[in-house]
């Protein structure tokens, strides 16, 4: 058996610092790293090596996920008021993504098109299918709340504008 991760969405997304239990797989991973990068962060390792030791990162994690819980419920929140009627959201136990069903006639590819040209970026179900399913779900991510919630109805407008069949500026493709 083989484990592995990294830190990079709970504590330091630029450090580029991970792990891995190889198991009986040891010396082939220590090839493919020592092929794939020639040397190791020491400093950055060390100073997570530390801070584990420590216990802070539990504590760190404890904080992140009710900082991550409020703003998954802000956005849930933001998604009900500024959407059009007929749109259900989920509200996850955990992670940081809402999935949106959007109401009839509304296509979540379209949707994303004009997120685009708003400087707004969201996932359209499409992209999770190789059917295309999902034609009128979105992806939306956490962030920074207030970024998020502006965003949130700013993408609502729009939803509303593409049920109602108005024109808006449309991003072209190629």
């Amino acid at each position: 058996m083989l484990y592995c991760s990294s830190f990079s969405k709970t504590l330091a997304p630029g450090w580029r610092v991970g792990w891995v239990l190889p198991g009986r797989y040891r010396e082939r991973i220590a090839l493919l790293k020592f092929a794939q990068t020639v040397a190791t962060a020491s400093l950055q390792q060390l100073a997570f090596a530390e801070f584990l030791a420590g216990g802070h990162y539990e504590r760190h994690l404890r904080s992140l996920r009710k900082s991550v819980a409020a703003t998954m419920r802000s956005l849930g929140d933001a998604v009900a008021a500024h959407f059009p009627a007929g749109t259900r959201a989920t509200r996850p136990d955990g992670g940081g993504v809402v999935w949106v069903e959007l109401p009839g006639g509304i296509s979540a590819l379209e949707l994303h098109d004009r997120a685009l040209a708003a400087g707004i970026a969201i996932a359209p179900g499409p992209i999770f299918s190789a059917r295309q399913d999902y034609e009128h779900c979105i992806r939306i991510s956490c962030g920074v709340v207030a970024r998020v919630e502006a965003a949130i109805g700013t993408l609502g407008r729009i939803a509303a504008e593409l049920r109602s069949g108005a024109e808006a500026p449309r991003v072209r493709h190629g």
